[in-house]
C-alpha cells in the first residue's frame, strides 16, 4: 500500500485501533502512519487533506456531504460509555447554562439532543478548556469526553449524565462515537482491510493495551482493563448503523447539523 496518514483521537478508548500500526512488524511495515490530535483538530486535517482518514466525531459524516466511513469499525458503548459525561452542580431540572469541552462536537450534539428530548431543557451553552472546576464556576453544567470524562473527581455532590446512557434509555440503541472517516478516494481498500486488521489485533489484545496506557492516563489497570473490555465496543453492525442513522436525523431535526 502507497504510504499514508491516518489520524486518531489521543484517548484510551481509540487506542485497540491503531496500536497494531505501532506495536507490530507487519503494521509498522504497512505504509500507514498514525498521528493523534483531538476530534475536532482531526476533522480539519481529515478537510486538509493533511490525513487520508481520521478517526473522527461520527457527525461529520452529516456534516460534510461525500464523505464514508470504514466499514465495520468504531468506537462504540452500548449504554453507559463513562467517558462521556456531563456534570452539575444543580439538579437536571435546574440547569440554565452548561460549558461544553468542544473537543467532539458528536458529544455536544449529542447532549444538546439528550438535555432536549429526555429532560425538556434548552440550556445556553458556551465552549470552555476541559477542567471541571473552572467550568463549573462559570456554568451550571460542563461536559467533558475522552480520558477527562472518565477521570473520577470523588464529588458525591455532582449530578451526572453519561450520555451513552441516556442515548440507550432514549431509543434503545448503542451510540457510535467516532468512526474511520475519509473521502472515497483516499478511504481505499488496501487502507480499509489494514484498518480492519488493526481493529481485530487490538480486540485481541485489550490486556495487553490496558497495561501500556494506564500510567499516562494517571488510572489503575483494573480501571482502563475494565473500561476497554466491559465498555467499549468496536464492531460496526447493523444495529450500530440503525443507530448513526438515528443520530444524523436527530441532528437535523434539532438544527445541528444542515
Amino acid at each position: 500500500m502507497t504510504e499514508c496518514r491516518i489520524g486518531t483521537v489521543p484517548y484510551l478508548n481509540g487506542r485497540p485501533l491503531v496500536r497494531w500500526f505501532w506495536d507490530t512488524e507487519e503494521g509498522r511495515a504497512s505504509g500507514v502512519r498514525v498521528v493523534e490530535a483531538v476530534p475536532s483538530r482531526l476533522a480539519e486535517q481529515l478537510e486538509t487533506g493533511e490525513v487520508a482518514a481520521a478517526m473522527v466525531s461520527s457527525i461529520e459524516l452529516f456534516r460534510k456531504p461525500g464523505l464514508i466511513h470504514a466499514p465495520g469499525a468504531g468506537v462504540i458503548a452500548d449504554g453507559p460509555v463513562r467517558s462521556v459525561r456531563m456534570f452539575s452542580r444543580v439538579p437536571f431540572a435546574e440547569i440554565r447554562t452548561v460549558a461544553l469541552d468542544t473537543s467532539s462536537l458528536t458529544s455536544v450534539a449529542l447532549l444538546k439532543i439528550l438535555l432536549a428530548e429526555g429532560y425538556g431543557l434548552r440550556p445556553s451553552y458556551h465552549a470552555a478548556a476541559p477542567d471541571l472546576s473552572t467550568m463549573l464556576q462559570s456554568a451550571d453544567a460542563a461536559l467533558l469526553i475522552g480520558d477527562l470524562g472518565y477521570r473520577d473527581y470523588g464529588d458525591p455532590s455532582l449530578h451526572i449524565l453519561d450520555l451513552g446512557e441516556g442515548w440507550k434509555a432514549l431509543t434503545g440503541l448503542p451510540f457510535v462515537y467516532a468512526l474511520w472517516i475519509g473521502w472515497p478516494e483516499r478511504l481505499t481498500p488496501p487502507l480499509n482491510a489494514a484498518l480492519a486488521q488493526a481493529k481485530e489485533w487490538g480486540k485481541a489484545h485489550l490486556e495487553g493495551i490496558a497495561r501500556a496506557e494506564y500510567r499516562r492516563l494517571d488510572e489503575t489497570y483494573e480501571r482502563s482493563y475494565d473500561y476497554l473490555t466491559e465498555v467499549m465496543r468496536y464492531d460496526l453492525e447493523p444495529r450500530e448503523e440503525e443507530a448513526l442513522r438515528l443520530f444524523g436525523e436527530k441532528s437535523v431535526q434539532h438544527g445541528l447539523v444542515p
